[in-house]
């Protein structure tokens, strides 16, 4: 085990003691308080795509449980596991009747299903398309027939909510229609085109199953796509159950500052009530054409988005989404391909252990303040056990810097505490890298954080 400066420093009640004077000027100073509560943590650790990856070769079900998974949203499923999800293989003849069972073939799409649903985990089933970037046919354009298009979208749900065709009763509730139709790899058409599709499908789906949480549109980005878009549901009485939306940033704290515009769009158009549904996020390369054009500038970005670095960002983005108003995160991707959190054989990255992180930190789910939540390139998050005996605390350090944090600890009257400490870096994967006992709480614990970095903080009565 490497060695890891640790200081327990006893605050000394009366005594008019700094604590950042104890510690060096240069010290960020972090206070968690357990006597004040703030609700639950939310539970934002989910993924896009399920556990089937290099055509069923991986199969990544047991870290899906591991991480607790609770939704996946399914789409790109093609470049995981052949001939799944996207219309154009599930009704691959356009000119077929979508009301004939055998126009269908929902074989691989069952099978991939039911590795999902037999982990116990919610689906958000993407209608529409995958990226298709190099090939003889693209899909991106409008469809033909809009009242067609919708019709088996609704034979397909059918089918997997009521067996039609010798299908399921998955009981799945999010159905999204398309996908980033503000970018022209997934659609080619005008954003007016795309307003009317998604209209006329939502209208036809509530119509045949109003129970259903229908939404789109899977926003790339452009924030005017998406004020157009909500006009146009708000004018024409569309149902709208969810706004979903994507975001590949540079700076952490972008994704809940994108969550909060989101928002404010939603309440403008009355969509208030609605769920907003991230359902891709990531770290952002510098420059998306480069990414698919030059090797040096896209093997930068994966490391990037798989090592230390990339772990202390979703952490970071973890934290940050607990005041965000953001319903449901799911990570684009827990998959091997791509910039996902697996490797081609199945070994998990940095990225996987950040949100193992997070997943142990919801066994202490009742969040606690800290103040302030962010320091320069710190963010941390916390929480305490039902039982009032286990404080968690969950930091990142995003910077290249080492960073010493004084995290002072207020409404605990415990005795004695055992103290560990998990790290993840360039070295560790969530390993033990410290632990003690305390005495005399309440005190303060000062970490140095390697950056970048996450650290997992257990603390747990004894006496």
């Amino acid at each position: 085990m490497r060695s890891v400066k640790l200081w327990i420093l006893p605050i000394l009640l009366g005594a008019g003691v700094s604590m950042a004077a104890d510690v060096g000027s240069e010290a960020r100073v972090v206070t968690v308080d357990a006597s004040h509560r703030l609700g639950r943590i939310k539970a934002m650790q989910d993924l896009d795509n399920g556990p089937l990856c290099q055509r069923g070769i991986v199969d990544l079900s047991r870290y899906y449980k591991e991480l607790g998974i609770q939704y996946v949203r399914l789409h790109d499923v093609p470049w995981t596991y052949d001939n799944a999800f996207d219309i154009n293989y599930v009704f691959p003849k356009w000119s077929a009747d979508p009301d004939r069972a055998e126009n269908y073939d929902f074989t691989q799409t069952d099978y991939y299903l039911n590795t999902i649903t037999a982990l116990n985990i919610k689906v958000i089933y993407r209608l529409g398309y995958s990226a298709e970037y190099k090939t003889a046919v693209q899909h991106n354009a409008p469809p033909a027939s809009y009242a067609k298009w919708a019709k088996i979208c609704t034979q397909i749900i059918r089918h997997h909510n009521e067996g039609w065709a010798n299908g399921q009763k998955a009981g799945i509730q999010y159905w999204e229609i398309w996908n980033e139709p503000d970018g022209r790899s997934f659609w080619s058409g005008t954003p007016e085109q795309f307003y009317q599709l998604y209209v006329q499908t939502a209208k036809v789906i509530k119509q045949a199953y109003p129970a259903l949480k229908v939404g789109g549109p899977a926003l790339a980005g452009n924030l005017e796509f998406l004020d157009g878009f909500l006009k146009y549901c708000h004018e024409h009485k569309a149902p709208l159950d969810f706004v979903s939306w994507h975001i590949y940033a540079r700076d952490p704290h972008d994704v809940a500052r994108r969550a909060q515009r989101v928002h404010e769009l939603m309440v403008q158009y009355g969509y208030g009530t609605a769920e907003s549904v991230l359902d891709e996020w990531n770290y952002g390369p510098a420059d998306w054409k480069k990414l698919f054009a030059d090797p040096v500038a896209s093997r930068t970005y994966f490391d990037a988005t798989q090592d230390a670095f990339g772990a202390a960002f979703d952490a970071t983005v973890l934290a940050d989404l607990q005041d965000a108003p953001v319903d449901i995160a799911t990570f684009y991707s827990g998959t091997t391909l791509m910039w996902g959190m697996f490797t081609s054989s199945g070994a998990p990255q940095k990225p996987y252990y950040a949100f193992l992180a997070f997943r142990r930190l919801l066994d202490c789910a009742n969040r606690v303040a800290v103040e302030p939540a962010h320091n320069p390139g710190i963010a941390v998050v916390s929480g305490i056990s039902n039982d009032g005996k286990t404080l968690r605390v969950l930091m990142s350090n995003t910077t290249r810097e080492t960073r010493r944090v004084n995290v002072r600890l207020k409404g605990l009257s415990w005795r004695e505490a055992s103290y560990e400490r998990r790290t993840i870096d360039g070295s560790h994967d969530l390993d033990v890298t410290q632990t003690t006992t305390i005495h005399g709480l309440p005190a303060a614990l000062t970490e140095e954080m390697q950056g970048p970095s996450v650290s997992l903080i257990t603390i747990k009565l004894t006496q």
